[in-house]
């Protein structure tokens, strides 16, 4: 705690507890394509906020009630306020996010599967997924996603494809949720488009640049070409 005007004490929320990922090596490349994936696709939408790994606090007066999902995603909420506080404070922001998911690992999936989730329905998650990059390790299948309803949850109907990806949708998100060979994807059936990682936008990005030089260049040649057979 720290002492605010008028000698007060004022609470201190962290942003974090400074400790890394519980199972970082295995957890932290799955957690940066999750979270990178949705940060790009979500940052063209107004009063949106997409984090993960990083504290909710839900009781006002106890920075102890709090708790971390690997991702969520809120809608229609102060942006600017949570990233002034460093942190997604329940009672400030007024909702809780409409989105969150936990990533099985060895040492968080019994409270993923538990405590978690009981705490999610209490708090008023809408949609809580979890994902098994195993496919089924950690969380005995490889993608689940849930809603809340009268404050407990039902499951999503999963679809399972002949090529072994697990597909099922998000109405929070309005997209597909997808497993497939390890990796969750996320798809726009609006546009029929699978969404991209930073990564790959870059990739995608540079490609078009590339694309586009050279059609300029090849334009060029041909007036120059072209002002050739004139004899100019």
């Amino acid at each position: 705690m720290t002492t605010g005007t008028a000698g007060r004490t004022a609470l201190v929320y962290p942003e974090t507890d400074g400790m890394p990922l519980p199972d970082g090596e295995f957890q932290a490349p799955l957690y940066r394509e999750v979270v990178s994936t949705l940060e790009t696709y979500f940052r063209a939408f107004p009063n949106t906020r997409v984090n993960g790994d990083t504290f909710i606090y839900y009781q006002e007066g106890d920075p102890n009630k709090r708790v971390a999902p690997d991702c969520y995603v809120a809608f229609g909420v102060d942006t600017q306020m949570i990233l002034r506080h460093n942190n997604y404070r329940l009672w400030a922001v007024g909702k809780p996010p409409d989105f969150v998911l936990e990533i099985g690992s060895p040492s968080t999936s019994r409270t993923d599967l538990g405590g978690k989730r009981d705490l999610y329905a209490r708090l008023g998650m809408g949609e809580y997924w979890r994902y098994d990059s195993t496919g089924g390790d950690f969380y005995g299948e490889p993608l689940v996603g849930e809603y809340l309803a009268d404050g407990e949850y039902s499951r999503f109907e999963l679809s399972h494809e002949p090529d072994g990806t697990v597909r099922a949708h998000s109405p929070a998100l309005n997209l597909d949720l997808c497993w497939d060979s390890g990796r969750l994807r996320f798809y726009d059936p609006a546009k029929g488009e699978w969404l991209l990682n930073q990564e790959e936008e870059y990739a995608a990005r540079e490609t078009a640049e590339e694309r586009a030089l050279a059609a300029e260049e090849r334009a060029s040649e041909l007036e120059a070409e072209l002002r050739r057979l004139r004899g100019e």
